[in-house]
């Protein structure tokens, strides 16, 4: 075959690449399975297979290399195979996985300059490919979030204007209806539970009931600089707040409450946290005087359009909470997909009866994101199981017991909560893996 022939060709075949280093990929296979121990014992006619866990999947891939670069391609594979550590594999139906190149054969065709025939056998250390699907998702969701508030923002204007025309009275009963809502935020950003996870992401051990849901650890960060950040951020909310009573217009009534609850959101760094402190903001619905008098019904009218965007400010913050929430079990995350999807259920049927017709698809296009976001995180994640033993032991103790890795500890005392981890309780839930 001649050199422009092969050049056509793999134009046919999609690329990949190993190390940064591209090649043509015509074919591959794979190894899967479990890593099993085969016992056999006297008088027994059928051995005892014991599970070791997942085998590590292996890959053999071929392809080739042709054109001018093919032979320093060749080269910088060879290069690529002998590094040390695992290296990142781009492949077109495998997809973006870190592994260790545990061969690498060429061979160069008799007869043919030009091409050179690739054979790599590589093991999956880590798939990156759940990362990218996990960052698209949380990108989903989060522009989810802003279509629905765009859309809530819309359904409240066209509410609101001739109600707020109406005069002084009116408009002083929606501005009311809004405060009294946020007096609810500037006293979550207060709570003990703010105070204590806004520690969370300080360096070294700082004890079990500051370790939350942050998954992330800021190692520049100190007691000043989280009070610090903590305080301005509590500013800056009362000062939304506070301006509530001063807007002369619908539209930038709408705007603040929208910053409401995203303010309060940003403000706490653990997002368990947060998805507690903004629970309160979603149940907001006060009292309106029904009438038939001009006045009257516009100050109903207000009061209802204001609640219900409050409610859906809110729900829109504890959505992108979601997106940062880190569940530990299967379990967890489907406790918190059920809720959510109630929340956000209940909420598009007040919309529906409203007649908001843009909110209620928002609001079910919302709860799409969020419960796909969490349905493909809990698949990947352990069952919750019950342990049960005979007397208290120590936790680093049960920590080599149950999983034989006794950094495992910190977890099992975060689920048991005991008195003290030297005595752990009889029956405490733990992973099953």
């Amino acid at each position: 075959m001649q050199l422009d022939g092969l050049k056509t060709l793999a134009g046919e075949f999609l690329q990949g690449s190993f190390r940064g280093v591209p090649f043509v990929v015509m074919g591959n296979g794979g190894l899967a399975g479990r890593k099993q121990a085969v016992h056999d014992y006297p008088y027994r006619d059928t051995p005892w297979v014991e599970d070791l866990g997942r085998r590590g999947r292996l890959y053999r891939i071929t392809g080739f290399l042709c054109g001018a670069t093919c032979y320093v391609q060749r080269d910088l594979l060879i290069s690529a195979s002998e590094a040390s550590g695992p290296g990142l594999l781009v492949h077109p139906t495998i997809g973006i996985i870190r592994a260790a190149c545990m061969s690498f054969e060429w061979r160069e065709r008799d007869g043919v300059t030009g091409v050179v025939d690739i054979q790599l056998e590589l093991l999956e250390q880590r798939n990156l490919l759940t990362s990218l699907a996990k960052t698209s998702l949380d990108a989903a969701v989060a522009a989810s979030a802003v279509a629905m508030q765009v859309a809530a923002s819309s359904d409240f204007s066209g509410r609101a204007v001739s109600a707020w025309s109406v005069g002084a009275p009116a408009i002083a009963a929606g501005k009311n209806a809004a405060s009294n809502w946020a007096v609810t935020a500037a006293s979550s950003i207060r709570s003990p539970a703010v105070m204590g996870a806004s520690v969370a992401g300080l360096p070294g051990n700082n004890g079990r009931y500051a370790t939350r849901n942050s998954g992330t650890t800021d190692p520049s960060a100190s007691v000043d600089t989280v009070w610090s950040a903590l305080s301005a951020a509590t500013a800056s909310l009362d000062g939304q707040i506070g301006s509530l009573q001063t807007i002369i217009n619908s539209s930038d009534l709408a705007a603040t409450i929208l910053t409401i609850p995203e303010s309060l959101r940003q403000a706490v760094a653990d997002p368990g946290t947060q998805l507690a402190v903004l629970l309160p903001l979603t149940v907001y619905s006060p009292d309106s005087i029904q009438t038939t008098a001009p006045i009257g019904a516009a100050i109903s009218v207000l009061i209802t359009s204001v609640s219900a965007l409050c409610r859906r400010s809110a729900l829109a913050a504890i959505a992108q909470a979601c997106a940062d929430w880190q569940p530990t079990s299967s379990q967890e995350a489907e406790a918190l997909r059920l809720f959510v999807a109630e929340l956000l259920d209940a909420e598009a049927l007040i919309a529906a009866d409203a007649g908001d017709d843009a909110t209620w698809q928002a609001l079910r296009a919302l709860r799409v994101q969020v419960t796909q976001d969490l349905s493909e995180r809990a698949s990947r994640l352990p069952d919750q199981i019950t342990i049960t033993r005979n007397a208290c032991l120590p936790a680093l103790l049960l920590g080599q017991q149950v999983y034989a890795d006794a950094t495992r500890t910190p977890d099992l005392i975060r689920r048991a909560n005991p008195i003290h981890p030297a005595f752990m309780p009889t029956s405490f839930e733990a992973l099953s893996a």
